[in-house]
């Protein structure tokens, strides 16, 4: 589309509602109008970011001419966020993941679908050029045929002692926080770079337990109801088996992914420390370093590629695939529930 004729609003007002708008700002654009729950921190978004704030979600849907609609809520918000945005035939950039359920992803589907409204999902880190090299190197069979993959998405926000922020709120991140909100990521990447389906896992879920907290405004202690670990094999199309790990209780790290695909012929290695790099390993060969080293650019690179027009040339999330990650997500909890394999729901 014609960016000068963009009239994007945000709902949503925290951290990943401002990279948003960073990444808007650097196409030239401004959000014309931001509304979240939190009153106070919507105005206060709204003078950083030089637009309007909304008294709820209808007044900025409806009173700024939206051409498209950032959802940058809670995960439990999306569904009412995204039936409203298609209803009104506004085009649809949502945080990842689409919804914690599969039930409400479908809805959401639906919506999308019946309303013919552009949607996409902002699973990001699809766009860090070693990912889209990764993809690559399967696609055009560099590491033979890919027979297992496995990896792990690590980070210490919640070691002791913890923070204490929504996503211990299952009224905001739904059914569970750690698959949630960063298993669906892995998962996301593995069925992007394999460009097979998860067919079915066999999970547990683990806590630490009560803990202190530390908000930098309030400490105490408190006993989660969500879980820190989650721990799952795969099964994927074509014989693809594999193993991912996530955590929030890892010192030492920030934000760390990895995901390793062990071919016939070579392994390949991501790592989110060298978000544009990929190793591609043999064992007579030794290891070779594609891409360059640079920070991610990753949401920004999302974002242009959809306003832009090419978000599917570059494989950036639909929310079909979204609906998928939702059933992964559904699979493991209930995997991890009962102690057994469960299939995808179709």
């Amino acid at each position: 589309m014609d960016v000068a004729k963009a009239r994007p609003v945000i709902v949503g007002s925290g951290y990943i509602a401002s990279r948003h708008v960073s990444a808007l700002a650097e196409m030239g654009i401004r959000p014309v109008a931001v509304w979240s729950p939190n009153s106070e921190r919507a105005a206060t978004a709204a003078a950083r970011w030089d637009c309007a704030v909304a008294a709820d979600l209808v007044e900025v849907l409806d009173r700024f001419g939206a051409t498209h609609v950032h959802v940058c809520a809670t995960p439990m918000q999306h569904e009412e966020i995204v039936l409203e945005a298609a209803a009104r035939g506004h085009a649809v950039v949502c945080e990842k993941p689409l919804a914690p359920t599969l039930a409400s992803a479908q809805k959401m589907v639906e919506a999308v679908r019946t309303s013919g409204v552009s949607a996409y999902l902002t699973f990001n880190r699809r766009l860090d050029t070693g990912v889209q090299l990764l993809r690559d190197a399967i696609s055009n069979r560099m590491i033979g045929q890919p027979v297992t993959v496995f990896g792990s998405y690590r980070q210490q926000w919640n070691a002791a002692p913890s923070s204490r922020d929504w996503r211990f709120d299952p009224a905001q991140v739904g059914p569970s926080r750690v698959i949630t909100e960063i298993g669906s990521h892995w998962l996301d990447l593995a069925e992007f770079v394999l460009g097979r389906r998860l067919l079915a896992v066999h999970a547990f879920v683990t806590t630490m337990g009560e803990r202190t907290f530390d908000t930098g405004t309030e400490r105490g202690r408190f006993t989660p109801v969500n879980e820190d670990v989650f721990s799952a094999q795969l099964r994927f199309a074509g014989g693809v088996v594999g193993h991912v790990y996530g955590t929030e209780l890892a010192h030492g790290t920030f934000d760390d992914i990895e995901l390793q695909i062990d071919g016939t012929v070579r392994s390949a290695v991501w790592s989110s420390h060298s978000p544009n790099q990929l190793a591609i390993a043999h064992k007579q060969e030794g290891i070779r370093i594609q891409g360059q080293s640079f920070p991610t650019t990753s949401i920004s690179a999302c974002i242009a590629a959809i306003y832009g027009g090419n978000a599917a040339a570059l494989g950036v999330a639909t929310f079909a695939e979204g609906a998928r990650n939702a059933a992964a997500m559904d699979a493991i909890r209930a995997s991890a529930a009962s102690g057994e394999w469960r299939e995808l729901a179709p």
